[in-house]
C-alpha cells in the first residue's frame, strides 16, 4: 500500500514509484520544512499553517513554498553566448575564462577558472536520455506524479525538443491517471519534467549527474497563468530519499510573475533562508513581469555561500558555511498544476481545460577549476 512521507517546504510531495512500490508524499509548509525523516516507511509531518488562505500582501514570508502562454521560441534581443545560442552571460576572459558555452556572471576565485561540467543546449529534435531524465528519482518504470498534491502526472512524451529549446507540456489527461499522490486519487494532467535523477530506481543505475559546488544556470520561459506552477531546483542524490537539504533556484506561482521564490533549506530542512521578504519581492532584484520573456535563473553554490541570479544579478545570499551542503547533488525542473500551495493561497486552477508549457533554452553547470 502507499505511503506517505513529508518532504517539502510549503509544497507537498507526492510521488507514484510503481505500482508495488511506495507513494511519497510530503507535506510541509512556510517557515517549517517538512523532512522525510527515516525513508517512505516511516512518515514523519511537520506542517505548520501560513495562516490565512490567501498570500501576504507585505509581511515577510520565511517559506511560502509552493511548486507551471505557449512560448513562441527564445528570444532574439537577448546577448549571445559562446554556442551561439540567446541568453548566456558573455565570455570573459581572465579568472572568467571558459572553453564550454557562456560563462557565469562572477569572477572565479583567485587561481581558479570557470569550467563547464554539464551543459544541454537541446539542439537536436529528442531529449538526450544520457543527461537528463523525464522522470523524478524514484521513477521505477511509470515514470512520476505529482510533488505536493497536484493534479499533474510525468510523462516523457510531454517533453518535445525542436527548435534548439525543449518545451515542457502540461495539458489535461484523459482518462486520468489513477494514484493518491494527486488530487482526489486521480492526475487530470499530464506534464513535462527534466532531471539528473537515476533512469529507473529499481536497476541500479547510477544518477544522470550529479555536483558538489558550482553555478547552475537555465534559462526558460515560464507561462504566467494562474494554476501553473514552475520548479527549478536541486536535491541530494539520497538513494535514501532522506533529503536533509533543498535548494530552491526558482518557485513561481504563475498568477504572480514578478515575485520568484528563492529559497534553501537545512537542518533536515526544518530551517530555511529566502531571499523574498512576501510578495512582490525578489531581495536585491528587481520585481517585475518576468514572464514576458526568456529569463535566466541562476545559483552559485559554494562552501561558504550561496547567491541567487536572475539574469546575471545577485538577488540575495547566504553564508553560514557550516549548515551549507556539502553534496553532491541533482537538478529538477518542471511544471506543477494546482498544487496544495496554489490552492491554500487561492490562486488554484480556474479553467481545467488550458494547455500552458514551460520552455527551456539551456541548463548548465559551471565548476571553478584551477587556472
Amino acid at each position: 500500500m502507499p505511503t506517505a512521507a513529508p518532504r517539502r517546504g510549503g509544497r507537498r510531495l507526492a510521488v507514484i514509484v510503481a505500482a508495488a512500490a511506495a507513494v511519497l508524499v510530503v507535506a510541509g509548509a512556510a517557515g517549517a520544512v517538512a523532512f522525510m525523516g527515516g525513508g517512505p516507511d516511516k512518515p514523519v509531518s511537520i506542517d505548520t499553517a501560513l495562516g490565512a488562505s490567501s498570500a501576504p500582501s507585505g509581511a515577510a514570508a520565511a517559506d511560502p513554498e509552493g511548486l507551471s502562454g505557449l512560448g513562441a521560441g527564445p528570444s532574439t534581443s537577448a546577448s549571445t553566448s559562446a554556442s551561439g545560442k540567446p541568453g548566456a552571460t558573455a565570455t570573459k576572459g581572465g579568472s572568467n575564462t571558459n572553453t564550454g558555452p557562456g560563462a557565469p556572471p562572477i569572477t572565479a576565485a583567485a587561481g581558479k577558472k570557470w569550467t563547464t561540467s554539464f551543459s544541454e543546449e537541446f539542439d537536436g529534435t529528442s531529449l538526450n536520455t544520457s543527461k537528463l531524465s523525464p522522470c523524478f528519482d524514484w521513477n521505477t518504470g511509470d515514470c512520476t506524479s505529482t510533488f505536493n498534491d497536484g493534479r499533474e502526472h510525468y510523462q516523457p512524451s510531454q517533453v518535445v525538443v525542436s527548435g534548439g529549446t525543449a518545451k515542457l507540456i502540461a495539458a489535461p489527461l484523459s482518462p486520468a491517471y489513477k494514484t493518491s499522490a494527486c488530487q482526489n486519487g486521480a492526475c487530470t494532467y499530464k506534464a513535462g519534467l527534466l532531471s539528473t535523477a537515476r533512469p529507473n530506481a529499481n536497476a541500479g543505475t547510477k544518477y544522470l549527474y550529479a555536483f558538489t559546488y558550482g553555478y547552475v544556470e537555465s534559462r526558460f520561459k515560464f507561462p504566467a497563468t494562474q494554476g501553473f506552477f514552475t520548479a527549478f531546483w536541486m536535491l541530494p542524490t539520497d538513494t535514501s530519499y532522506n533529503y536533509k537539504t533543498e535548494l530552491d533556484i526558482l518557485e513561481e506561482l504563475g498568477d504572480d510573475p514578478s515575485t520568484m521564490y528563492m529559497t534553501y533549506h537545512y537542518n533536515n530542512r526544518e530551517d530555511n533562508f529566502a531571499a523574498n521578504s512576501g510578495k512582490h519581492n525578489n531581495g536585491k532584484c528587481a520585481s517585475k513581469d518576468y514572464s514576458k520573456d526568456f529569463v535566466r535563473m541562476g545559483v552559485d553554490w559554494e562552501p561558504d555561500h550561496i547567491a541567487w541570479y536572475i539574469d546575471g544579478v545577485e538577488c540575495a545570499r547566504f553564508t553560514n558555511a557550516s549548515v551549507i551542503e556539502k553534496g553532491p547533488m541533482q537538478l529538477i525542473l518542471h511544471m506543477m498544476v494546482d498544487n496544495n500551495w496554489q490552492r491554500r493561497w487561492n490562486v488554484g486552477l480556474t479553467d481545467p481545460t488550458l494547455t500552458r508549457q514551460l520552455e527551456v533554452d539551456y541548463i548548465r553547470v559551471f565548476q571553478q577549476t584551477t587556472a
